[in-house]
């Protein structure tokens, strides 16, 4: 139990960059529908994302959490697929700009819920 605030500091700088490098990559891409070049924008949220899921992992395996019987980590769960998909959409749908603008701003909305989620312990969230 030593580590869990050294796990607990990682897991909170790799959401706070996985929604940094969201916005930075976004941002561009819809306003110039021309996406970020260079490989560390290619590399660098697969990285950060993929510390972000093993980060929250091993915490919920150290604190013995089980997403079906803890229902604010289960609806925290739901909601990174949310997010997830919903980036893929923003970044890839080749629609309106309006509509990859707006599942875009829902992305950042479903980001904030699920900080808000792990904050209160609470599967309402935002609402």
């Amino acid at each position: 139990m030593a580590f869990l605030p050294f796990l607990v500091a990682c897991h909170v700088i790799c959401a706070f960059s996985s929604i940094l490098l969201f916005l930075i990559r976004g941002v561009p891409n819809l306003v110039f529908d021309q996406p970020l070049k260079g490989r560390f924008f290619r590399i660098a949220p697969h990285v950060v994302d993929t510390l972000l899921l093993a980060t929250g992992i091993a915490l919920a395996w150290s604190l013995s959490l089980d997403p079906l019987r803890v229902t604010w980590l289960g609806v925290k769960l739901l909601l990174v697929i949310a997010y997830i998909a919903l980036g893929i959409l923003a970044f890839r749908l080749r629609g309106p700009r309006l509509w990859r603008w707006g599942l875009f701003a829902l992305a950042v909305l479903v980001f904030a819920d699920i900080v808000a989620i792990a904050v209160t312990r609470s599967p309402i969230g935002l609402f």
